[in-house]
Order: C-alpha cells, then sequence, then structure tokens
C-alpha cells in the first residue's frame, strides 16, 4: 500500500467584524477595496475602512452610505442620498436622485445610475444621461463593449441607440424565467449572470437562458448580490449564504461560522483573489485562501488545543464560549466523558512522537497518560473508573448523570461506560507502545489488568461504587448473545471485551486473561460476533462506529492469530463500507493503517484540508438550501433530525468531533463551543505513522 504524498493546498480561514472591531452599524449596504487594499464599508450609520485588523470610520458623509465603489482608476466613490465623493475628499457631487449604483464597463467608462436618472462620467463628473422612465433599478452593470443592464425586480433594462432609448426584457417578450430580478453582472464577452428570488440564471444578453433546472450548479435560492472577480471568480450572495465559483469547484459558505449572517448584501475581492469581503446585515467576514500544508494545519490546531482546550491536569474537552469571536472566554467544559476525549489526544500524542521525535510531543502524551491514570485511581475502588473529575469548586457538569463522588480535592463522577473503557484501552495501549518507558509499562499494564479483573469478577460487568451496576458497561455473554435489549451491542460490545483482554494479557503475560479471550471466542462466538459489528442503522448511532475502529487499534496490533484476525478483519471491512459515505478521516485511517487495505486515503485527506482552522460549533443552517439530497431512512430507526444522503463538505456543514452524525444539515447552538482539533490531529499522526500520508 502505497502513502499518499500530500503537497501544500488552499486553506480557508475567515474573520467576522462588528461594531466592537470599530464598525460605524453592523448594517452593511456595500463593500469595496481600494487601490492600497484596504476594504471600506458602507452602512447605515455612515463608512469605514479596515486598517491594522480594525475599521476605522470616516466622516465624509453623515449617517446612510449605501454605495461605496472602486473604479480602475483607483478612485474610490462614495454615495449617500444623492451625493457622492472620493475617499480624498477632493470630488464631491451631487446628482438628480437617490444613488442605486456605480459600475464600469471593460474599456473604463463609468456610469452611475439613481432613481431618476442614468448618468456618464466626463471630464471628472457625473453628467445626467437619460431618464429612468419610471421604474425604479434595483442594480447595475456595465459591461462588455459599453453595455447596460439594470435589474428592476421585473425586469432587465438595457440602454441602446445612437440616441439613447430603453428597452426591456422581461418574460412577456423573450424566454427570461419568471422571476424577481435583484442584481446582474456582466462579462466582456457580453454574458449575463442574472440573480433572482429563484436562483441563479445566465443569459447570452441576446436571447438565450440557461437556468438552474438544466444546471445544477446554478443556485436556486435566493440571490441578492453577484460579484465577477478579476481572478475568474464567481460570487454569488444569497439569502443563505455566499456561493462562489472557482473554475470546477463550487462552493458554499454559510452562517455563522463564515458569515455573521446568512443575507448576504455586499461583496469585494482583494489580493487576486486571495480574499473576499462580505458584507450582512450583522457585520462584515473577511474569509481569506491561504497556502498552507497539513503539517502546518496540524500545528495550528495543536497550539489551539494548548491554548483553549486543556482543563486541570491534563483533561481534553470542548471549550464553552462567552463570545465566538472571543476563543480565550469562557471554560472548558467538565464532560462526562474524560476518559475517551483525553485519550484520543493521547493517541494523537504518541502518533505524533513516534514521527517526530518532538520533546513536546512526548511531554503532551505523558501528561494526558498522567490525567487518564488518574481516573483509573480515584475511585478508591480497583478497576473501577471515573467518567471524569473536577476539582472542588469548578463549574459542575449539567447533565443527567448520576451524583459526584468525593475525593480529597478533587469530586469524580460515576456510572462509568463503555465509552471510557474503549477511551483507556486504545490511547494507553499506543502511549504503552510509542512512547512509555519500563517504569510506565508497569503502571499502565497493572492499572488496565486491575479494570479486566474488575470486569471478570463481577459478571462481565462494572459495578459502580454504591454496588449497582452501570448502565452501559456491560459485556456479559448472556446479554450480548441472548438478550434482545443488547441486540445492538452483540458485534461491538464482544469486540471491545476481546480487545480488553488481549490488551491486559499483552500487557501482564498472564494466561488467565488468554483463556478468557479463548473461551469467549470458542463457547460464546465473540469473535463471530464481530463479523457484524455494524447492524444498519440508517447512520443514526455514531458513537458506537467510533468505538468499534478505537476497538481495533489494541486488538489488531496485538492478535497475530490468522483464523482470529479474519474474522475481526471481515468485520472492520464490513463496517467501513457502509460509513465509508462520510468520507471521516479517524475511520479511514484507522481501516487503512490496521488492514493494509485501500481505506480512501485521498477522502481522507480531501476532509482533513475541508476543516475549518477553528473547531468552532455555531448554529448552521443548510436545510434552506435547495440543492440538497435529503434521505428517510433514518426515519426508520428513530433518527431525531432530518438528514442528508450524503455528508456536505466538511467546511459547509456544521462542525461537529468524529462520533457525531455528518449527516445533518443544521445545528442551533444557543452558546458557541469550541472543539478540540483531535478529529483532525488522530488521524493526521496515525496516517503518518503507518505510512498513509507522506508529506
Amino acid at each position: 500500500m502505497f502513502g499518499f504524498k500530500c503537497d501544500s493546498f488552499k486553506q480557508d480561514k475567515r474573520r467576522i467584524y462588528t461594531e466592537r472591531d470599530g464598525l460605524p452599524s453592523c448594517n452593511i449596504l456595500s463593500v469595496a477595496v481600494d487601490k492600497v487594499g484596504r476594504a471600506w464599508v458602507g452602512t447605515d450609520k455612515g463608512a469605514a475602512y479596515c486598517e491594522n485588523g480594525r475599521f476605522v470610520p470616516v466622516s465624509l458623509f453623515e449617517g446612510r452610505v449605501q454605495t461605496v465603489f472602486a473604479d480602475t482608476e483607483g478612485r474610490l466613490w462614495l454615495a449617500s442620498g444623492n451625493e457622492l465623493c472620493t475617499a480624498d475628499g477632493e470630488n464631491r457631487q451631487q446628482v438628480e436622485g437617490d444613488i442605486v449604483a456605480i459600475s464600469q464597463d471593460h474599456f473604463g467608462r463609468l456610469r452611475l445610475i439613481t432613481d431618476e436618472y442614468l448618468y456618464r462620467f466626463e471630464n471628472g463628473c457625473f453628467v445626467r444621461w437619460y431618464h429612468t422612465e419610471h421604474e425604479t433599478p434595483l442594480d447595475m452593470c456595465c459591461f462588455a463593449d459599453g453595455e447596460i443592464f439594470v435589474a428592476t425586480g421585473e425586469n432587465i433594462k438595457t440602454a441602446l441607440g445612437k440616441r439613447l432609448r430603453w428597452f426591456n426584457v422581461s418574460p412577456e417578450n423573450s424566454y427570461m424565467p419568471e422571476s424577481y430580478i435583484r442584481t446582474v453582472a456582466g462579462d466582456k464577452y457580453g454574458i449575463v449572470w442574472v440573480g433572482t428570488d429563484k436562483g441563479l440564471f445566465v443569459y447570452d444578453s441576446k436571447s438565450y437562458w440557461v437556468t438552474n433546472k438544466e444546471v445544477k450548479a446554478l443556485c436556486n435560492y435566493s440571490v441578492n448580490k453577484i460579484l465577477f472577480g478579476k481572478s475568474g471568480k464567481r460570487y454569488v450572495g444569497t439569502d443563505i449564504g455566499l456561493a462562489i465559483y472557482d473554475g470546477a469547484k463550487r462552493h458554499f459558505y454559510p452562517a455563522s461560522y463564515w458569515l455573521p449572517d446568512a443575507k448576504v448584501t455586499a461583496i469585494a475581492e482583494s489580493d487576486g483573489g486571495s480574499t473576499v469581503w462580505v458584507g450582512t446585515q450583522k457585520g462584515v467576514s473577511c474569509i481569506e485562501t491561504v497556502t498552507m500544508t497539513l503539517a502546518e494545519k496540524a500545528a495550528v490546531y495543536q497550539d489551539y488545543i494548548e491554548k483553549y482546550n486543556v482543563r486541570d491536569i491534563g483533561f481534553v474537552a470542548h471549550r464553552k464560549l462567552d463570545s465566538r469571536d472571543d476563543l480565550g472566554s469562557g471554560y472548558v467544559y467538565i464532560t462526562d466523558n474524560d476518559g475517551l476525549r483525553t485519550g484520543v489526544y493521547l493517541m494523537a500524542q504518541s502518533y505524533r512522537y513516534a514521527v517526530t521525535g518532538n520533546a513536546e510531543a512526548l511531554e503532551l502524551a505523558r501528561r494526558s497518560a498522567s490525567a487518564m491514570l488518574k481516573l483509573l485511581t480515584i475511585t478508591g475502588v480497583p478497576g473501577l473508573t471515573a467518567r471524569c473529575v473536577r476539582k472542588k469548586g469548578d463549574i459542575a457538569y449539567c447533565g443527567t448523570m448520576p451524583k459526584w463522588y468525593d475525593a480529597c480535592e478533587y469530586d469524580w463522577l460515576g456510572d462509568v461506560s463503555s465509552d471510557e473503557m474503549v477511551g483507556h484501552f486504545s490511547s494507553l495501549s499506543v502511549f504503552y507502545e510509542l512512547c512509555a518507558n519500563d517504569e510506565e509499562k508497569a503502571e499502565i499494564g497493572k492499572y488496565l489488568c486491575a479494570v479486566v479483573d474488575h470486569i471478570l469478577e463481577n459478571n462481565y460487568k462494572l459495578r459502580d461504587k454504591d454496588g449497582k451496576y452501570t448502565r452501559w458497561g456491560n459485556w456479559n455473554p448472556d446479554d450480548i448473545n441472548r438478550n434482545d435489549f443488547w441486540s445492538e451491542e452483540h458485534g461491538t460490545n464482544a469486540l471491545e471485551m476481546l480487545a480488553f483482554l488481549k490488551t491486559a494479557y499483552h500487557m501482564s503475560g498472564d494466561e488467565k486473561y488468554n483463556a478468557e479471550y479463548m473461551k469467549l471466542i470458542k463457547e460464546e462466538h465473540y469473535a463471530l460476533n464481530t463479523l457484524r459489528c455494524k447492524i444498519p442503522d440508517g447512520h443514526t448511532v455514531h458513537i458506537d462506529d467510533a468505538l468499534c475502529f478505537l476497538s481495533y487499534v489494541p486488538i489488531l496490533s496485538y492478535e497475530t492469530n490468522p483464523d482470529i484476525r479474519q474474522c475481526l478483519l471481515i468485520g472492520m471491512r464490513e463496517h467501513w463500507e457502509y460509513e465509508q459515505v462520510e468520507r471521516n478521516p479517524v475511520l479511514n485511517v484507522i481501516y487503512g493503517s490496521l488492514s493494509g487495505e485501500c481505506c480512501d486515503i485521498d477522502k481522507a485527506v480531501g476532509t482533513l484540508r475541508e476543516l475549518p482552522l477553528e473547531m468552532l460549533d455555531v448554529t448552521v443552517i443548510n436545510s434552506t438550501r435547495n440543492d440538497l439530497v435529503w434521505d428517510s431512512e433514518w426515519e426508520q430507526f428513530g433518527g431525531e433530525k432530518p438528514q442528508l444522503k450524503e455528508p456536505l463538505p466538511y467546511d459547509e456543514k456544521p462542525v461537529l468531533r468524529y462520533n457525531r452524525s455528518h449527516f445533518v444539515a443544521d445545528v442551533v447552538r444557543n452558546n458557541p463551543v469550541l472543539h478540540d482539533g483531535t478529529t483532525f490531529l488522530l488521524p493526521y499522526w496515525m496516517g503518518r505513522h503507518y505510512g498513509l500520508i507522506e508529506e
């Protein structure tokens, strides 16, 4: 199997500006970029330009500035009502009627339109040219050899003739689709893009129309603004986000990760197309495209996690933010699952150390391993693990979990589940093999064997400190094999238990673990159970997918018997093929690393490239899009929300962890959450370690 050679790629990053960043108002009416690359905005309370990361208000006009426009001569024009002037304040003029738009054709000729007249620019002044004939313009484009198109809602108007005259194009006298026309943009070849309430259409400026019924790439949701970039990109601002057409690629940027609001009101391009400024009614977003490598992206996530996602002695969890724009605000959450979340980070750091020999990676791996061992020892009951711990006085976890137990300076949460067990055995086994010294190996082996002893002594279950069995800590053969209530865990929990026993045997050499392992295989067909680890569920249960694939890490690393491996690998492939549509990098890389088979590593790398630089979980609404394909299978399995037939690109959909559904279109968050970057770091460093990813 050959590794996927990863070259540098284009990565989008964004910054959102609001009044806290100097904007006179968040209601953006127009955006332009001047000759030195500064972004200017017109708002309902004045204009401002961006410099050194802040907007600086200008006092050329009081109140509403509805238009800012940069011409090819280097002048930046601002318009308020019927007045306009250049940004330097030297050329100030008045026209008749409220200014609607300024445009320039491909020969550099400037035109201006108000709600009363069309103007042309001559000798430094805008000169009245022709009446608008009582139709209110909404937008204007000048293109090709002086052609002028005006959007008026019901019609497109064009000015023609030696003695200028308006001609109307409407559904009644042409092949124009019936719609409400809001915006127009044209190129030097006479091709016009028309934005309407029914989507995007393309017109040859004579008689030929292409609609979104014939060409699915043309969006069919309401369009407000269109910009033809100098780079060749086409920017389409809609009521539900920004669409960018860049060669064969069409990309969609929804609110509220990429944009402060879904309705796009203004668009401007700078830096040769590497930056786009997008105005909305709640602020402006700067989306910048930079070139980077996966290694550089990994370093960004690494930095974010250490700054914002680490709690107490090294537990890694998501951060609840007070403000989307301040990643240091809020606090790191006390979860119900320290053992799995921190464990995945431990795996990532262990693989990172194995690849790079980096001293920091080893230090962080040891810190994470120490935190995991804290969970294994704090309960005071040999082999019983805590779900999570908190210092006295820390903000409490507020979920529907059982009570906290007291342990000196800490409290610990009971009712430990299979999630934490999988986290411990998968992560500590990787640390054991790649990072641990002899003393650390002895300690890890001691405590993981104690966990297995506890499970065996309690009839293959976890017994909490109160003497009751925990809800999800159950690997009992009678339940797993012969109890319908546990049928969904038939394969998953069998795989987990085999992985626990194999790990304990590998680390201790104690034959009792191997004997129990073989007993489950021979008498309780646990190896055969793993052939059906995944029971088709309409892609509604994703935590078990993660638990299975993480459990494969220790058992396939330690099991050498070809007969047993055959069962494990058949089940693993069946499971992976069912989840293949997700393009989930964690599942793909684990499958490829441990099976040696093709694992869609190109798609896994594609997902790693698509993931936003900030794992910011905020409200994202995609269901208003008309181009999505919905699935009904989820309904058969009690799915809570409608979901898609295939996941959206990872930078268009809500930001979610690797063990959550990637088929959702929407997420509503009252408070923003910053997830850790382990969804990237684990598959990246594991892929590097096993040679699937080459850099």
